[in-house]
């Protein structure tokens, strides 16, 4: 049978597979509660990993088998637009057929290499619109109140229906109900609402499972998120904190945490709801908070089309010093930046092309315990070239001639990462007010603990590396010297017995590929001045090669350290 013949069968082919990586997916989201309950950290880690690399291995199957089945059309532009359009009447029905649409695109973009996109066989818009919001089962469950806050946190408490014992559920219930009786105090001048609206099921991320949702009233103001964070400890579950504001649900949603496991029959309804209590954050950041981190990437670029339409919508270089592996630009109007490898690395760097692609893929897998900024990977990008200015242009072409090139009045890039723009620590220093100096310094030293506990160790750790959110959280975004804690050998300097060892320039004694000399991070981590003296009182112990031994210790015997998406006076106990 020629390939115009397989057309159909081709068009089910990608439908099926993106069944199997539908049930799949959620056959690992589904045991996000059973590790929960169990406590079994090690083992749900592992499973965020395997959901991640679960979309390549779907969309590489049944590439194969769409080149097999279509032989020499393969590549036939008219046998795919067919195919596509197959493709989208199996798909209209589906609550999920953004979702399926973005894997289509994964599969035609690899079969054409396509430059910038072709929207005879990929989905550059929306063909099928998920259905309304009203439509098909419900996300969320509506908890009215009656006169009393404590009855309904119970209520929603006892619906979890765990097969698990609760530390102090009664008690719970009023705590919880007291925070949210004086935030309403504080921000609405009363207490009282029509109903807790929550999503029905739980998010759960490493050891945590949070409970999303918002409080409604009749009077038109804008709902109050609520999030309640749950915790398994020795002596049972409770509620952990309880957050009621945009800015702690977006943190907890943030762009530097791994990805959620949420069961979800209807992804659009969800982002929809969540888009409701953080309308600052963008649609993809939402989309990559569910797990569907691919489809993310198709609304950024969506959002980037929409952006450089703009009129006067122009790259310009990022904020901070140029880097010796990477050239970074940024848009303006868009709080991303656009990052690209250059062809030659400068002194002293001796990594290449592949292993920092190993770094960000090794990123993108593991903890990130909300210290390792999110990258989404692109190829064959085609940009116009009215939106760079010169200088940039310019300096593109001469340090990434292997990746940038221009095509007549295009910018065609052959690969690049994004990241959420953050302003690196260096330069938001210069500004900064005595105090968020010192908080950032600290929380500085904090991010690189953080690290060390999910077996990350920076490997530079220079302040421009790392970068402050607009919460005032430091982020690490600088991967190409980033390694696993438990591959380093960390090693007390020695100490010279001659004077010729003494006047030495180099190292007079053997330094292996893995060693680390914390003693050397004085020079470049410590900050100077007024500073220094705040920072050796909290985390002198990072110059230590005691400490960072522990933390090695503590892999090896598998301990996980708690890190939370929220600051120790919102815990509703301390421990």
């Amino acid at each position: 049978m020629n390939g115009n013949g397989n057309v159909e069968a081709v068009a089910t082919a990608i439908h099926e597979a993106y069944d199997a990586y539908q049930s799949r997916f959620r056959a690992i989201t589904r045991r996000a509660e059973e590790r929960f309950v169990r406590r079994e950290w090690r083992e749900a880690q592992q499973d965020a990993s395997e959901r991640i690399v679960l979309y390549k291995q779907r969309v590489d199957a049944v590439l194969a088998q769409a080149r097999s089945m279509l032989g020499d059309c393969v590549t036939d532009v008219t046998t795919w637009e067919e195919i596509k359009w197959m493709h989208g009447a199996l798909i209209a029905d589906r609550a999920d057929c953004e979702i399926a649409e973005s894997f289509f695109n994964s599969v035609t973009r690899r079969i054409f290499s396509t430059v910038g996109v072709n929207p005879l066989v990929e989905y550059v818009f929306p063909d099928n619109e998920p259905g309304d919001i009203d439509d098909g089962p419900p996300v969320t469950h509506r908890y009215a109140w009656r006169g009393d806050t404590a009855d309904v946190v119970r209520r929603v408490l006892h619906d979890l229906a765990w097969d698990a014992r609760w530390r102090d559920m009664p008690g719970d219930a009023e705590r919880v109900a007291e925070r949210i009786d004086a935030e309403l105090l504080t921000v609405r001048g009363s207490l009282g609402f029509d109903a807790l609206e929550l999503l029905e099921a739980p998010f759960f991320r490493n050891k945590g499972a949070y409970l999303v949702g918002r409080l409604l009233r009749d009077d038109e103001q804008a709902p109050l998120p609520v999030l309640l964070p749950l915790l398994n400890g020795d002596e049972g579950i409770y509620v952990d904190a309880v957050l009621l504001s945009e800015d702690e649900a977006s943190i907890v949603f943030g762009f530097s945490w791994s990805y959620f496991l949420v069961e979800i029959a209807r992804p659009h309804a969800v982002v929809d709801f969540l888009h409701g209590i953080m309308p600052l954050k963008r649609i993809d950041e939402l989309y990559n908070a569910i797990g569907y981190n691919k489809h993310g990437k198709t609304e950024l670029y969506r959002t980037l089309v929409a952006h450089l339409a703009a009129p006067g919508a122009r790259f310009e270089f990022a904020p901070g010093d140029q880097g010796l592996v990477m050239s970074v630009f940024t848009l303006p109007s868009l709080n991303v930046v656009f990052k690209i490898i250059k062809d030659q690395f400068g002194h002293p760097k001796r990594t290449t092309r592949r292993s920092v692609m190993e770094k960000y893929q090794l990123v993108f897998v593991r903890d990130r315990v909300g210290r390792l900024a999110d990258a989404q990977e692109f190829e064959h990008l085609d940009l116009p070239r009215a939106c760079f200015s010169e200088p940039l242009l310019a300096h593109l072409l001469e340090a990434a001639a292997s990746t940038v090139r221009l095509n007549g009045d295009h910018v065609v890039v052959r690969h690049l990462y994004t990241e959420r723009r953050v302003t690196p620590l260096n330069v938001y220093l210069r500004d900064a007010s005595p105090i968020t100096a010192a908080e950032a310094v600290l929380d500085y030293g904090t991010a690189i603990k953080d690290l060390a506990g999910a077996n990350i160790f920076t490997g530079d750790m220079l302040m421009k590396n790392f970068g402050v959110s607009r919460h005032g959280r430091v982020i690490f975004y600088d991967y190409d010297e980033l390694s696993l804690l438990t591959d380093c050998v960390f090693r007390t300097l020695p100490q010279a017995t001659t004077p010729e060892q003494e006047m030495a320039s180099e190292p007079w004694y053997y330094v292996g590929e893995n060693d680390v000399f914390p003693e050397e991070f004085d020079a470049f981590m410590v900050p100077q001045g007024r500073l220094r003296k705040r920072f050796l009182q909290r985390h002198r112990d990072l110059l230590t090669v005691e400490f960072w031994k522990s933390m090695q210790e503590r892999q090896r015997h598998g301990d996980m350290p708690d890190v939370f998406p929220y600051p120790e006076s919102r815990r509703l106990r301390h421990t």
